[in-house]
């Protein structure tokens, strides 16, 4: 058996320090140790094209196998020792199980990087499907060709967070390399998962017209119908000096994006506004509202546009 363990582009050597601080495939996939397990709107994901006003099962683990200088839960994701992050043991059973309880018609797995726990991931959601439960990956999407081609069939919805289009920005800030998302993002689509993106836009460092046009671009290229959230940057664990992301950044990437050709863009971590809102792409009929997680859904039994009838570009079951 190789020491070489190939779940992510990090190909580590498991036999030493790994950088998601794990030994990923020596796991168990019948016992999974969550750093939490909680109920939250779908919107906080965030999926704004998915299941819109229900509740997921949120799960998190241990660990991430990219080294954000700026992770917003860096105390589960980057921990100095992965042992004294205090864990629950759950079976697959036990998951879905409480989804069922919760009357979640979901299950996310989010808050750290999920991937590098695909047997759990996996065990998991052959018993959700079996159960008519959804499977919901938050991910980084910093994955080997391996992994993806493991997970596609068992996951329902992804949102990806894409937090740069420039390789030396992931190099200095994520200490990864962008292609390797990119191709997720690419490969979950071309087998028809629902994508969504996540933007966060940090002051001084990707946030240059230039880029955001650049990634916007990159967004089209894949599909003008992908949903693209543009997310306000809060000073966090090793990035504390950097300023907040101002609203009139924020407004530009969005003008850009719908300027340039996206569908549907939305603001993140921003104070509520009609710019959540998701209008019909025919006839600009509201279709969801969306005032912060207080979601009021418009649309027909048939997914179809209650003024036009035109299809929607949501999933609703």
């Amino acid at each position: 058996m190789s020491n070489i363990c190939n779940i992510c582009p990090n190909h580590c050597n498991i036999n030493n320090n790994t950088i998601c601080g794990q030994k990923p495939t020596l796991d168990n996939e019948n016992m999974i140790y969550t750093s939490g397990v909680a109920v939250d709107p779908i919107e906080k994901k965030p999926l704004y094209h998915f299941l819109p006003g229900t509740q997921t099962l949120s799960v998190g683990t241990v660990g991430c196998n990219l080294q954000c200088l700026n992770c917003q839960n860096h105390h589960i994701a980057q921990p100095s020792d992965v042992k004294s992050v205090f864990t629950q043991k759950y079976s697959p059973s036990d998951i879905v199980g409480q989804a069922k309880y919760k009357k979640t018609p979901s299950i996310s797995w989010t808050y750290n990087e999920p991937t590098i726990h695909p047997k759990w991931i996996i065990k998991t959601a052959e018993i959700a499907r079996q159960n008519n439960l959804k499977t919901i990956l938050v991910s980084n999407g910093y994955n080997s060709q391996e992994t993806l081609d493991n997970l596609v069939e068992y996951v329902d919805a992804v949102n990806i967070d894409l937090k740069g289009i420039d390789d030396d920005f992931y190099k200095k800030i994520c200490h990864g390399r962008v292609e390797h998302v990119l191709n997720a993002i690419e490969f979950y689509h071309s087998h028809q998962v629902h994508v969504e993106i996540t933007n966060l836009l940090i002051p001084g460092y990707n946030d240059d017209l230039s880029s955001i046009r650049e990634l916007i671009n990159y967004v089209k290229g894949v599909s003008t119908y992908i949903p693209l959230h543009f997310t306000r940057f809060y000073p966090q664990f090793k990035m504390q000096d950097v300023e907040i992301t101002p609203d009139r950044t924020i407004d530009k990437a969005l003008d850009l994006a719908k300027y340039l050709g996206l569908k549907y863009v939305y603001p993140g971590n921003t104070s509520p506004s009609y710019k959540d809102n998701t209008y019909c792409r025919n006839c600009r009929h509201l279709l969801v509202q969306r005032e912060g997680y207080n979601v009021k859904v418009n649309i027909s039994r048939q997914n179809a546009c209650r003024n036009c009838n035109h299809k929607t570009d949501i999933i609703l079951e």
